[in-house]
């Protein structure tokens, strides 16, 4: 009850009224004033009083503390509630319950911007070097062979591929904002995603078996068409040449792409949707960024989506995207 934390908080004005009390009782009590003659003068004292100065002062003192624990809601949750004094008014509890709980958000948004800038700077370093091999290959393509427009080709898609990565790492933290789910067919989009690579199929003299299917799901078409590319990129990538890449759909809207590549060890596949994790794969190809899955998995957690890697090394690995998501 706000009106006893009131009295509580008024406590010591309360006490010295009390004692004025007495001391003008007894003096009236000098005078030769029955007790209930005294008592009637302190009773009037005390409505006169309450009406020009207690009421309007717990009508301010109500007002605040409303305005308090408004303020005090809207602050973030400490990590461990204060517990002041006993002594401690209300008010000033609440003050200082806010203001900690606010100093404790700032010092922790300052330091999450401390580590995605670190972040950012380790992947751009990270992206610099990657970027610059393909450039190097292609000035010696140049220059050794400038007929080999082919070999070339390849070299500038590896490099708008890592400018690609760029992209997509940037924009996924203002992914929320950017989201537009609809309903959408789904072999249509990996049918695009799939004609992005068409050279590289040819070039690796990889077999498509792109299986007809209706799935409609809804997703962000943006959004998973990165998706698809990152996977079907990845599926190139550790398929040797005349392999084979199947992409399938069930009916339960799990999305599966197949490939006869080297395989996962299964060692790493615990890590492999971690940042910057290339495992044995990746540094046998020397290309891998270890950024791919990660965007994936990142990308796919915001759509609602899940994902699984299977995999045996020398067999192939299949991915099964589950697409699957209710009406909002």
């Amino acid at each position: 009850m706000i009106l006893f934390d009131y009295i509580h908080d008024r406590r010591r004005v309360a006490v010295g009224f009390l004692l004025l009390w007495l001391a003008a009782g007894s003096i009236l009590w000098l005078f030769g004033l029955t007790f209930s003659e005294i008592a009637y003068c302190c009773l009037v004292t005390a409505v006169v009083g309450a009406g020009l100065f207690g009421v309007p002062d717990y009508i301010r003192y109500a007002r605040r503390i409303a305005a308090l624990k408004t303020l005090r809601q809207m602050a973030p949750e400490l990590p461990e509630p204060l517990v002041p004094s006993k002594e401690t008014p209300l008010a000033e509890q609440l003050l200082t319950e806010t203001l900690e709980s606010l100093r404790l958000h700032k010092t922790e948004r300052e330091q999450n911007q401390l580590d995605r800038q670190e972040e950012m700077l380790e992947y751009y370093t990270l992206w610099v070097h990657q970027v610059k091999t393909p450039l190097a290959a292609m000035r010696l393509i140049l220059q050794s062979k400038p007929e080999d427009s082919e070999a070339l080709g390849q070299e500038l898609f590896k490099t708008e591929r890592y400018i690609e990565l760029v992209l997509g790492y940037l924009r996924i933290y203002s992914m929320n904002a950017d989201l537009q789910l609809n309903l959408r067919s789904v072999r249509p989009l990996a049918a695009q995603a799939v004609k992005k690579f068409a050279t590289q199929f040819i070039y690796k003299g990889l077999r498509l078996e792109l299986a007809e299917f209706d799935n409609q799901v809804i997703t962000d078409e943006k959004w998973l068409v990165f998706v698809l590319e990152q996977l079907i990129s990845n599926a190139i990538k550790y398929t040797s040449r005349n392999g084979w890449i199947a992409i399938r759909m069930d009916s339960q809207d799990i999305l599966s792409i197949k490939d006869s590549g080297v395989g996962i060890d299964p060692g790493d596949l615990p890590r492999i949707f971690e940042r910057g994790f290339t495992g044995r794969n990746g540094r046998v190809e020397g290309s891998s960024t270890g950024l791919g899955l990660y965007l994936t998995k990142q990308v796919l957690d915001k759509l609602g989506n899940t994902i699984q890697v299977l995999s045996t090394p020398g067999t192939g690995t299949e991915v099964r995207v589950n697409l699957h998501r209710e009406s909002d």
